[in-house]
């Protein structure tokens, strides 16, 4: 009977395990990285990422690399208990868009409630290469008091303890978490800082990035020679301005939305650029844009029905790629791998609504 009763529990076991093993099987590949990425568990990580993947932030000029995910970052996070709790899977497949809310112990000690994420995440053969991070609403509020409430902290440490021990922070997480526990546990410090006092503070600090207004600067860094040798006017025999109308796409998203787009199926209004508009359209794309280093921007609206386009059409008129130009919820879409431009500033999609509508195609308001 205890032998038979043994099997039984040996069995029941093994159905759990299996059990276990299909569920964690089932799970996307972003839901994989979140797990892994809340359980610091680096092994799995580093089986689960390309060996180029990055991370790369739509609210600042900044990227992560697989290397220093694993090193210095983690190493961060499992100190601090850094980790995201899923909101809602906004897109299955390839690529996905997970929703979600960071925590951790930096939160809890300075009081602080962060908004939600969106990553959008790229994958190839089960591996993944990317993951693109945006800002949900209340953004702002979120960077000014998390800016603010680290600051005060700072400036408590080199007050209480010196300036060695404050450049220390950055370079002993321990260190780190355990002057900032103390800080808490002082009467006032985790209570929340007025947001006007803080910012003060905040810009007052040379070389600090905290700028929430992005006004356009116009670089003049590259020649036309220069623009027209970067993908995708290196390979477009002609470029096309368009219009069309779709209200299957809510947002940005290129590899969900490329082939539809190519297709012109949906077109209202096209016109072929002259050399010299193309000029002044590659001028506008990379040469203007805001000049920081870190920028802090909000989650687009819902983007309206009627849409714009840039095509790019090869030596047979055939359309092999697009800027997606989505005015009315200000934002992008373009194959992020091999396009690049400088950080968009305030009065950017204003520059290229009339450009636009200086060649005839109507754009949402």
């Amino acid at each position: 009977m205890k032998q038979h009763f043994t099997k039984l529990a040996i069995s029941f076991l093994l159905m759990i395990c299996s059990t276990c093993l299909n569920a964690q099987s089932k799970l996307s590949p972003g839901e994989k990285f979140l797990e892994y990425y809340n359980a610091h568990d680096v092994k799995n990580l580093n089986a689960l990422l390309a060996d180029n993947f990055v991370i790369k932030f739509r609210f600042k000029d900044k990227s992560i690399t697989k290397k220093e995910l694993l090193g210095g970052y983690m190493n961060y996070n499992a100190t601090f208990n850094v980790g995201y709790s899923t909101i809602a899977v906004i897109v299955s497949g390839n690529p996905e868009i997970i929703s979600v809310k960071e925590y951790s112990d930096q939160f809890k000690l300075l009081d602080v409630n962060p908004s939600g994420l969106n990553f959008l995440i790229e994958s190839k053969a089960g591996k993944i290469t990317s993951i693109l991070m945006d800002t949900a609403r209340g953004a702002n509020a979120y960077f000014k008091e998390l800016a603010g409430k680290e600051t005060a902290f700072r400036n408590w440490v080199k007050q209480k303890y010196s300036t060695d021990t404050l450049k220390a922070l950055d370079k002993k997480v321990t260190l780190h978490y355990d002057l900032m526990s103390a800080y808490a546990l002082k009467d006032g410090n985790a209570e929340v800082v007025p947001v006007k006092e803080v910012i003060a503070e905040v810009e007052d600090i040379q070389g600090a990035a905290y700028v929430f207004r992005m006004p356009c600067t116009h670089f003049a860094k590259l020649s036309l020679k220069q623009r027209l040798a970067l993908y995708p006017f290196n390979k477009a025999k002609s470029v096309m301005l368009v219009s069309f109308t779709d209200a299957t796409i809510l947002y940005p998203d290129y590899n969900r939305n490329k082939k539809s787009i190519l297709a012109l199926g949906n077109t209202e209004n096209k016109k072929v650029l002259a050399p010299a508009d193309i000029d002044k359209l590659s001028d506008l794309l990379f040469n203007i844009g805001y000049d920081t280093e870190d920028i802090f921007k909000t989650q687009v609206p819902e983007c309206p029905e009627l849409k714009n386009a840039i095509i790019f059409l090869d030596d047979k008129g055939k359309p092999f790629d697009y800027i997606g130009v989505y005015f009315g919820c200000n934002a992008r879409e373009y194959d992020i791998n091999k396009i690049g431009f400088p950080v968009d500033c305030d009065d950017k999609y204003n520059m290229l609504s009339e450009f636009f509508s200086a060649h005839g195609i109507q754009v949402a308001d």
